[in-house]
């Protein structure tokens, strides 16, 4: 390759290198250093950032810069995919630092003013990231947006929906307090476990597990012959007659995590059961031996509970008046 061929391949390496930085260049300084020339704008260019879940954007309008675990893309666009924001309009107002703000976020129709303050050579918006302390934690293995969390923490989040949850797939989370879906003040949250599909479905398991064990009693007083088990044939029967064929049909019990009704924290994951079911039982009656009948018992109470953050749940039954 000849002298002038080099200078003509060096010369468009170096442009390309210099198009690269300048770019670069912009960008951070549209990103950190460029502030929204007025309240107005300061606004819109936040509620746009939330809108496309761009939480780099948002951050450059917001003072001061608050902790960002929590303020990330991935966050941001769980939230808008929970709630999208849309129809923004914002105008001045009459009172110096505020501004008014019309929005939809998800189903909500967001009428509201929003407060600015100078930062720098420009403007940004108050509270644009809540702060968030959580006060009541009462969630096996607690999550917020799939990161662990912890009673006491204060985190920051923008505004709209907290996915709160549980790395424990037998429980769901739920906050006691509704979301803000516009700049806050620092503010608290209680949250509270529910149970899951999954969680139902361990549960039904634990308690037909018990039910078919009690199955295996052979009196009249199932309890008299399987420790724990509570069926009773309130008839005469030959000793030893009796034969009991568990229900499958459990849609007379209620399953209700302690914690959930305001218990203690020592209680997590712990779910009462109580309610009805019937048991079908076959028997020889002590009056007449000649044969076996077979009855279906009225409703007979089952009440105990399931520790579904026990290795292998079980039911433990109490005893019933």
């Amino acid at each position: 390759m000849t002298r002038r061929a080099w200078t003509i391949v060096l010369g468009v390496v170096a442009l390309v290198v210099a198009i690269v930085l300048v770019s670069a260049l912009l960008v951070g300084l549209s990103r950190e250093d460029v502030r929204a020339r007025t309240p107005v704008e300061a606004v819109r260019a936040y509620l746009t950032a939330l809108a496309d879940a761009d939480a780099s954007a948002a951050l450059s309008v917001i003072t001061p810069r608050p902790d960002e675990r929590f303020l990330t893309d991935r966050v941001l666009r769980q939230q808008r995919d929970d709630a999208a924001v849309g129809d923004i309009r914002v105008a001045e107002t009459a009172r110096p630092g505020v501004v008014r703000a019309r929005y939809r976020m998800g189903a909500d129709a967001v009428d509201t003013e929003i407060s600015v303050r100078r930062a720098g050579d420009g403007w940004a918006v108050v509270d644009g990231a809540v702060e968030v302390r959580i006060e009541s934690l009462l969630v096996p293995r607690p999550s917020l947006f799939g990161a662990e969390v912890a009673q006491g923490d204060t985190v920051f989040v923008f505004p709209g929906p907290q996915r709160w949850g549980s790395r424990d797939t037998d429980f769901l989370a739920r906050s006691l307090d509704d979301a803000p879906v516009a700049p806050h003040a620092p503010m608290s949250v209680r949250v509270v476990a529910e149970l899951s599909p999954t969680g139902v479905a361990a549960v039904s398991d634990a308690v037909s597990a018990h039910l078919t064990r009690c199955a295996g009693a052979t009196q009249a007083d199932a309890g008299s012959s399987v420790p724990g088990c509570t069926q009773r044939l309130f008839r005469s029967a030959v000793d030893g007659s009796v034969k009991w064929t568990a229900p499958t049909d459990l849609s007379g019990l209620r399953y209700l995590l302690r914690q959930s009704a305001g218990g203690d924290e020592k209680d997590l994951g712990i779910v009462d059961v109580a309610g009805a079911v019937r048991w079908r039982v076959a028997y020889t009656p002590d009056y007449d031996k000649d044969g076996p009948r077979v009855e279906t018992t009225d409703d007979q109470y089952l009440v105990g509970h399931v520790d579904l953050t026990a290795g292998k749940p079980t039911f433990t039954a109490e005893p019933t008046a």
